[in-house]
C-alpha cells in the first residue's frame, strides 16, 4: 500500500493572540490529560477520537478554548524552538492548556524532516525537544514525526528517547486520499512508534469531511481516529487552515457522540496508556 505523506507548509499565522494567560510556577511537572475518560454507555463497537493540533501556532488558543467550552480535550504537539516567538504559542499558554486537561507532547526542536539527518542529529531535534519541554514542566510521553517523516532508524530514536507513541499521518482513509486504508487505527496500535491517522485537516475539508471520517470508524467496527489541526484562523496559512467557525461546528458535534454512538474523545496519552 502507498502512503500518502502530506508535507506541512510552516507559514506564520496573523491571528494576534488575546486572552488571560494563566502562568504557572515552573520546575514541576503540569498535570497532563489528568481528567477521568468519560465512557460512553451506547453498545456496539467503541470509537475514539483523538483532536491533535501541530507546531504550537498562536491560533490554536482558539481551539483550545472550543474544547474546554465542549468538556473536551486535545493533545498539542510543539515544536519547542518555535514557543515565545510572534504569532507562536507562549509558555504560558501551555500551562493554561495543560491545566485544563489537554496533553502537550513533542514535535521537535526546528520541524526538520528526521529522515534526512544523521542519527545523531535526529536523536538531539527528538530528545532535546523533550528535555525543553521537561524543563518548562511538561511530561511529555508521546510524538508526532514532522513532515510525517519516519523510517525505522528514527522510530528507533523516538522510543530511545522516552516517547511512548508517534504519529503519522496519510495512512487512515481521507477526504482525498488512500481510499483502500482503513477507516481507523486499532487499538492498540499495531507499532505505536508509527500509528496511522487520516491526512491533516486543511482549508480543503468541509464539515461533511470531518463528520465522515468520524462516522465511517463508528459504521466500520470503531477504533481510533486522530484528527490533526494546524490553524484555526481566517486569513492566515491557506492550505493548513480551518475557520473558528467551522471547528466550532464540528466540535459541538462531535462532542454529542457519546450519547448517541459509542464514541468518546481522548487524548492520545489516555489511548496509549490504556485508561
Amino acid at each position: 500500500m502507498i502512503k500518502t505523506r502530506r508535507r506541512s507548509i510552516l507559514l506564520q499565522s496573523t491571528i494576534a493572540l488575546t486572552g488571560v494567560l494563566l502562568a504557572l510556577s515552573a520546575g514541576t511537572f503540569a498535570a497532563q490529560a489528568a481528567t477521568p475518560v468519560v465512557r460512553s454507555a451506547v453498545p456496539g463497537p467503541r470509537t475514539v477520537v483523538s483532536l491533535t493540533f501541530d507546531d504550537g501556532n498562536a491560533d490554536q488558543v482558539v481551539a483550545e478554548q472550543v474544547l474546554k467550552a465542549n468538556g473536551l480535550h486535545g493533545t498539542f504537539f510543539i515544536t519547542t524552538s518555535w514557543i515565545g516567538q510572534p504569532t507562536w504559542l507562549t509558555q504560558a499558554d501551555l500551562h493554561t492548556f495543560a491545566a485544563d486537561g489537554n496533553e502537550i507532547g513533542g514535535h521537535t526542536v526546528t520541524h526538520p524532516d528526521l529522515t534526512t539527518l544523521t542519527s545523531a542529529q535526529a536523536t538531539a531535534e527528538i530528545c532535546d525537544g523533550k528535555t525543553t519541554l521537561a524543563s518548562w514542566g511538561f511530561n511529555a510521553t508521546d510524538f508526532a514525526y514532522p513532515f510525517a517523516a519516519e523510517n525505522a532508524s528514527v522510530e528507533s530514536i523516538v522510543k530511545g528517547c522516552g516517547f511512548q507513541s508517534a504519529r503519522g499521518l496519510g495512512d487512515v482513509r481521507s477526504p482525498a486520499s488512500c481510499a483502500t486504508c482503513e477507516f481507523a487505527e486499532t487499538i492498540p496500535p499495531a507499532n505505536p512508534m508509527d500509528t496511522a491517522a487520516p491526512d491533516e485537516v486543511d482549508s480543503t475539508w468541509t464539515l461533511q469531511n470531518l463528520q465522515d471520517v468520524v462516522t465511517n470508524a463508528e459504521a466500520n467496527g470503531g477504533g481510533w481516529v486522530q484528527l490533526t489541526f494546524h490553524h484555526i484562523a481566517v486569513g492566515t496559512d491557506p492550505t493548513l487552515t480551518i475557520s473558528p467557525p467551522l471547528f466550532n461546528q464540528f466540535i459541538t458535534w462531535l462532542a454529542a457522540r457519546g450519547a448517541t454512538n459509542n464514541t468518546v474523545v481522548e487524548t492520545v496519552s489516555q489511548v496509549i496508556g490504556g485508561q
